[in-house]
């Protein structure tokens, strides 16, 4: 009889863990996937390519067996499971996607690659931390300005246009904000 904890462990392995990886591993920044519904997603696809690494693993698993040995038993799944979900996970690491890692060390913090700064990297984790967090505010602050620039000029009521103008001028002002922090950041000494 297994044990109930064993149970969870081969469902997570199986049902969750390496596709959840691969998708990080694939789409390292948050909101890349999309800016609204991110985890959803992650996990909704995380579960479907588990199911898909799961088969190929014991397809392989089953094509490198010879007459009488059948290596698709428990054993050989499970540590090319774990295998597949820590390089995975490695690599995800290495790209970016687990910037809380800084909290477990320091050194263990790797901002997402797309969108790292250069002048950040000699600097401190928390000012590294801090850089990416305001350029994520600021990256969505003008995507907001963007779609409420649209709203304004599509409105014909006169106190929703200055309801949008209002917003538009509070997130220019908060950009202005963000740009000045930025500035500091960069001339703090490492």
């Amino acid at each position: 009889m297994s044990n109930p904890l064993q149970v969870l462990a081969g469902i997570a392995f199986v049902f969750f863990l390496p596709g959840y990886t691969l998708v990080n591993m694939l789409f390292p920044r948050r909101g890349e996937l999309d800016p609204e519904y991110d985890v959803v997603y992650r996990i909704a696809l995380g579960m479907g390519l588990s199911i898909v690494v799961a088969i190929l693993v014991g397809f392989m698993l089953n094509a490198i067996s010879s007459e009488g040995h059948g290596y698709v038993t428990a054993g050989p799944l499970w540590a090319v499971l774990v295998s597949i979900t820590l390089v995975f996970i490695l690599v995800g690491w290495f790209r970016g996607a687990y910037p809380r890692a800084g909290f477990i060390h320091p050194s263990l913090y790797r901002p997402p690659s797309a969108k790292t700064v250069p002048w950040a990297q000699g600097k401190s984790f928390e000012a590294r931390r801090r850089t990416d967090r305001l350029i994520k505010e600021r990256e969505q602050l003008l995507v907001d300005i963007k779609s409420l620039s649209a709203q304004a000029s599509a409105t014909s009521n006169l106190q929703r246009g200055v309801y949008y103008r209002k917003r538009i001028e509070q997130a220019r002002e908060r950009v202005a904000q963000i740009n000045d922090d930025l500035g500091k950041i960069m001339k703090e000494e490492p």
